[in-house]
Parts: structure tokens; sequence; C-alpha cells
């Protein structure tokens, strides 16, 4: 029973993967690397949360459509090729009806914003997701104040 070595890449799965992994892709190495130093310092030396990071995402697609939007008509250019957003009955009937008309809501919203060009639907939206990603952040960030700080105020304590 003769079996013959088998190489690191085939090993490795012998595609894509194990050519990034070996570094016989270079350039998409390199951005694997500069992306999870990326996500490396956001979340852990920066500080933030991942929803906050999920606020903010939104916040900034939903300004870039609502500007592009708005500036299509400026320029007499179409608008954002975006689908009639609405989430079929099949799919969330199983789940839930309360999700159905929660999340159809939402999307309407978010169409509104991007077609209609709804200057005080967008002011709204981005004052409840900064408000969002603020609650987040502070709610996250709260046991670690009181695992800090809360042996520091107890009664008899020294260190203040």
């Amino acid at each position: 029973m003769a079996t013959h070595p088998r190489s690191l890449h085939a090993r490795l799965g012998g595609g894509a993967v194990a050519d990034v992994l070996l570094w016989r892709r270079r350039n998409a190495s390199a951005a694997a690397v500069v992306g999870a130093t990326a996500v490396w310092f956001v979340f852990e030396r920066a500080g933030y949360s991942l929803p906050s990071v999920l606020a903010n995402a939104l916040l900034l697609l939903v300004a870039i459509l609502f500007f592009w939007a708005k500036s299509a008509s400026l320029l007499n250019r179409p608008l954002p090729p975006l689908p009639n957003l609405e989430v079929s009955d099949v799919v969330v009937e199983k789940a839930a009806d309360r999700a159905l008309v929660w999340i159809n809501r939402v999307l309407a919203v978010g169409h509104d914003i991007a077609i209609k060009r709804d200057r005080k639907t967008f002011i709204r939206v981005c004052d409840i997701n900064t408000l969002g990603g603020f609650v987040c952040w502070n709610a996250l960030q709260l046991p670690y104040a009181h695992l800090h700080w809360g042996n520091a105020f107890s009664v008899g304590s020294t260190t203040v």
C-alpha cells in the first residue's frame, strides 16, 4: 500500500483558499491581511462594538442612496437601481406575522428615502440610527465600566 505524499496545497483543498493561504495570489493574500488588521483595529484598539459598526454602515448606506437620488434629479440621471423593496408572504409567514409587518415598514421607509427623496424621513432615520448606535455602545460598555469601577466606590474603600 504505497501512498504518495500530498502537497500542502492539496491538503488545504487545492483551490482559491489554498492559493490565498500560501500567498500564491499575492494581492488577495495582502487584502486578507489588511482586512483582518482593519477588523482587529476597529474592534480591539478603537473599542467599537458590532452593533455600532452595523449602525454606522447602515447610516452610510442610507446617506449614499439619499444623496444619489437627490443628485440624480439635479443631473437628469436615472434613479438608483433599487428593486421593489417587498418581502414575500411565503418566506416570512412561517417565521412570524409580526416580523412581516415590521420588515415591510422598514423597507418602505428605505424606499421613500432613496426613491422619493423624503428629507424628513431621512433625518428621522439618521437620528434613530445614531441614537441606536449610542445606546448599543453604552449598553455594551456598562458591564465593563461596572467591573472596572464597581469596587473602587464601595464602602470602606481607600481608592477613588
